[in-house]
């Protein structure tokens, strides 16, 4: 073998050495000088572990896995790759006609999968947990004169089941899902205001010529969101609210209002449509307060038909109903649920002194409901 072939047989055995060396340390690198900053999911970045514990390593993975530079650009390469030679995402479920699916059974984030497929159900030690928990909600507000709603967004995969794959429709055991038990055994033993939006969008569904959730997104749009917000304005006026402007959605209602980023997309760009719904217009109030990336704001609008403040304790499925809080109350305190704990209560309560509080959530997270109890115990 001549001394030109050793060297360059010896380069070559070298050279899988250095590709790992430049994957591993140059991205390790780059994150010394940059990071991800982007918000994932509507939920905040995961926050750098400050003390050691039993946890740490797992702690700071986290940390990295949503901080590290470049992450957004390397993912959707990444998803792009799987996508052509039609491997699994790890996120998402491709459906029928291009619809595509959370795929909580991957990356836990609430329970979608269990919800869909309709066979686990929540112990009748939970369900009275749950009761137990709700009615000392209730009473924390009623004590403090604040009208107190529980209302429930149902997730994408149940309410649009039709385009779900087909295997996996075959492998669904009941249409109803352990929320849908769970609520029902709520409204049968507690009185409390609990506002199920799943009978109202499934009735919904046909009547506009859209959809009322993004084929490739995992949340209800524009259209999906008033609908359910009116059904619960209808709720409320039962309930002795005066002033809300019912007005049920009309195609006439609804405009284009562009393209849209979704968040299981795997291949990037704007493919859903976002609409503009004509509720009040012109008659949009402004935010006061907004800090900690908008997962707190306060809005306020004289214009406002209806002259209370609403305390809205929200996920990523509140965003959408909130422009339509504002422009119907005179005041609107949104937090996400991350607010969602005794002492943030107890100060946004006596801070802002609402009239009314909305518990919103979306269905796969419906087992929060079994902390209630000792979020609100006395």
């Amino acid at each position: 073998m001549t001394k030109f072939f050793r060297k360059f047989f010896s380069v070559y055995l070298l050279l899988p050495t250095v590709v790992v060396l430049f994957w591993v340390f140059v991205p390790f690198v780059k994150n010394l000088f940059s990071s991800n900053t982007e918000l994932l999911d509507n939920r905040p970045l995961t926050e750098k572990p400050e003390k050691l514990s039993l946890n740490f390593a797992r702690e700071f993975e986290a940390y990295y896995n949503d901080t590290f530079a470049d992450r957004k650009k390397l993912l959707k390469k990444l998803t792009l790759f799987k996508f052509k030679w039609g491997l699994d995402s790890g996120t998402t479920i491709t459906g029928k006609d291009g619809w595509l699916f959370y795929d909580s059974g991957k990356v836990p984030d609430g329970y979608t999968l269990v919800d869909y497929f309709g066979e686990v159900r929540f112990s009748e030690e939970q369900l009275k947990q749950m009761a137990e928990g709700v009615k000392k909600a209730r009473d924390y507000y009623k004590k403090r004169g604040i009208d107190y709603y529980l209302i429930i967004a149902p997730n994408k995969e149940g309410l649009y089941s039709e385009f779900m794959p087909a295997h996996l429709q075959k492998a669904r055991v009941s249409e109803k899902s352990r929320a849908d038990v769970a609520i029902e055994y709520l409204k049968k033993h507690t009185n409390v205001n609990i506002v199920d939006f799943r009978d109202v969008l499934t009735a919904a569904k046909p009547k506009y010529g859209i959809y009322l959730y993004y084929p490739q997104d995992s949340h209800w749009n524009e259209a999906g969101a008033y609908v359910s917000f009116n059904y619960l304005a209808g709720a409320m006026t039962r309930n002795g609210i005066r002033g809300l402007p019912l007005k049920p959605l009309t195609k006439k209602m609804i405009s284009v209002n562009g393209t849209y980023s979704s968040d299981l997309n795997r291949l990037g760009g704007e493919t859903d449509i976002s609409y503009v719904i004509d509720y009040l217009s012109g008659r949009s109030g402004k935010a006061l307060v907004s800090v900690d990336d908008r997962f707190f704001e306060v809005w306020e609008n004289p214009k406002a038909p209806v002259k209370k403040t609403v305390l809205m304790i929200r996920d990523s499925f509140g965003l959408a109903l909130m422009p339509y809080f504002d422009k119907t109350f005179a005041k609107n305190v949104f937090a996400h649920n991350k607010y969602n704990k005794r002492q943030e209560l107890d100060r946004l309560v006596a801070e802002y002194k609402p009239d009314i509080m909305i518990d919103e959530m979306v269905e796969r997270y419906f087992d929060r409901l079994l902390k209630y109890n000792e979020l609100y115990g006395e």
